[in-house]
């Protein structure tokens, strides 16, 4: 999937303006990136067009430790909007992801989350 083919499902599944979408993507990812250890991010960069794995590939070696409500703030801050909105924007952004990511390697991710990203992504439990 190209970079615009991942924006164009993001925009049409959040009913976003076209530079909307891709300040949403933005600041998931970049919030990602920050969660995410270096190791982890880079196998999912793997997988995701440019500029979206260079965005991950800057996840610092061991990542934060937040929990989905710290995650969800995080984005709410970057995009400047509030916490239900970043909520469905990073559920919407995070199920395009997932439909990017072979199974094996959504499983490797979401075991190196704690419990409820998994919901975020669409999952009730691992792929």
């Amino acid at each position: 999937m190209s970079y615009g083919t991942f924006l164009s499902h993001v925009r049409e599944r959040g009913e976003y303006a076209a530079d909307e979408a891709e300040q949403i993507v933005q600041a998931v990812f970049e919030t990602l990136s920050e969660r995410l250890p270096a190791g982890s991010a880079e196998h999912l960069a793997d997988q995701l067009p440019s500029p979206l794995a260079d965005i991950l590939e800057t996840a610092d070696e061991t990542g934060r430790s937040w929990g989905v409500h710290e995650f969800i703030s995080h984005v709410a801050e970057k995009a400047d909007e509030d916490e239900e909105t970043a909520e469905m924007d990073t559920r919407i952004v995070f199920s395009v992801i997932s439909e990017q990511v072979a199974g094996g390697e959504m499983n490797k991710l979401l075991s190196q989350l704690p419990s409820g990203y998994a919901e975020l992504f669409g999952y009730s439990e691992l792929a």
